[in-house]
């Protein structure tokens, strides 16, 4: 059981494994030789991890901004060092998660191989925390022994994977070069609240990504170079409101802030370059490899991955998105505290930049500048009123989603535990 724990939760629970043996399955069915399988695989891997390692890096480096609005708004946002969120959620569920995380992703191809929904979710860092999330619910909504605890959360979140991946797919026809894949990320719930929005209250004809500016301020168009701008304001102006000094002693090691300003800023446009090269790398190897499981393992199969890979594609969506969604956050924390709500909650930065960028992404594809913006503001809503909702009811979890709770997490979440209370006899 120990060594099936350890290969769980530091081999299987690593999605740049799994990507690396979906382009190994894919080039075998395919019968490719292993000169052409291992440059494939190696390149996937490297694109994937270079997505992967710079989404985690361009998450951290947008923490310091937390405190700084917790002093602006005079509230306390508690930890946001991820390690140590991370260690104190996985106290009471480590192994439940573990066990759920990879019988559920078996039982999703299972249900790839024979249902309809022919969907392959890669990204593994989702189902796994994920996994955490339909665990603590289980655990401390219900009385459930720890087997039958496994089995029915492997279940949902098999049915969870398939089912998410299926309805964002529905949405994949406005997106450009989005017909060969779906996305497999937490804010699914929320790509169809933006998509819907866009649709019904958007104007298709005026896109986003088409907006005319003079030709002297034609370089914003590339997406290291705005979000570079966006971040070093936003940091700066943060940072005169926060105090200067204070900054200097809690934030910056010292550094000024106009040059802390400019370095964040700087670190954010790195990471974003470097996703964007590694969506490139992966794009090519992974929907390569995906012809041959289509073909003879998993028929019409389509790979679902996570949503920087069409960031590259939509440079004005990405930071309108994730400004958009911080400020119907803030506004939803101001409304809690208004009503005297018994928890504080707080925006959490890292989702808030990726469903904020994704919901407007699909917004804007379904409905113009209107729909990304009304996309994206839902989006933030969801998220803190959600986070609210769904923290009384997953224990030590609370560490974990008060940092990583994306859009699923905190609409299907709190729906799962409700249900789950009501089944149980609780309150």
């Amino acid at each position: 059981m120990d060594l099936l724990m350890y290969i769980i939760n530091n081999v299987l629970s690593d999605p740049m494994i799994l990507i690396g043996i979906v382009i190994i399955i894919g080039s075998i069915a395919q019968k490719d030789e292993w000169h052409q399988t291992l440059p494939s695989t190696i390149k996937a891997m490297i694109g994937f991890q270079m997505i992967n390692v710079s989404s985690q890096q361009l998450g951290m480096s947008l923490l310091p901004l937390q405190p700084m609005f917790g002093r602006i708004f005079g509230i306390e946002v508690g930890t946001t060092d991820i390690g140590a969120a991370q260690a104190a959620g996985l106290q009471d569920v480590g192994s439940e998660m573990a066990l759920i995380f990879v019988i559920g992703f078996i039982a999703h191809v299972i249900l790839a191989r024979i249902s309809p929904m022919k969907y392959v979710h890669l990204s593994a860092h989702v189902s796994f925390f994920f996994s955490g999330l339909i665990a603590a619910l289980l655990m401390f909504n219900t009385n459930l022994s720890t087997i039958p605890l496994v089995i029915i959360g492997s279940l949902i979140l098999a049915v969870y994977l398939s089912v998410s991946s299926w309805y964002v797919d529905k949405f994949m026809y406005a997106i450009k070069g989005g017909e060969d894949f779906t996305l497999g990320h937490s804010s699914s719930i929320g790509i169809v609240f933006a998509s819907l929005i866009g649709k019904y209250l958007g104007n298709k004809s005026k896109d986003l990504e088409e907006i005319k500016l003079p030709k002297s301020l034609n370089f914003v168009r590339e997406m290291s170079i705005s979000l570079t701008l966006v971040m070093f304001i936003l940091f700066l102006v943060l940072s005169i409101f926060a105090g200067p000094t204070w900054v200097m002693e809690n934030l910056s090691d010292g550094q000024g802030i106009l040059l802390f300003s400019i370095t964040s800023g700087i670190l954010f446009g790195l990471w974003i370059t470097v996703i964007i090269t590694g969506v490139r790398m992966l794009l090519s190897e992974v929907l390569e490899a995906f012809n041959g499981i289509a073909d003879r393992i998993i028929p019409d199969a389509k790979p679902g991955l996570d949503v920087p890979v069409l960031f590259p594609s939509y440079p004005n969506s990405v930071p309108l998105g994730f400004l958009m969604s911080l400020l119907a956050g803030l506004v939803g924390t101001w409304i809690l505290g208004l009503v005297g709500y018994p928890i504080v909650v707080f925006p959490a930065l890292i989702p808030t930049f990726f469903t904020g960028a994704i919901t407007a992404i699909f917004g804007n594809a379904h409905g113009g500048r209107r729909g990304a913006v009304l996309g994206s503001t839902l989006n933030g809503f969801i998220l803190i009123f959600g986070q609210a909702l769904l923290l009384p009811m997953v224990g030590s979890y609370e560490a974990v989603m008060r940092v990583l709770s994306e859009t699923d997490y905190t609409f299907w979440g709190p729906l799962l535990g409700y249900i789950l209370r009501l089944l149980s006899g609780g309150s």
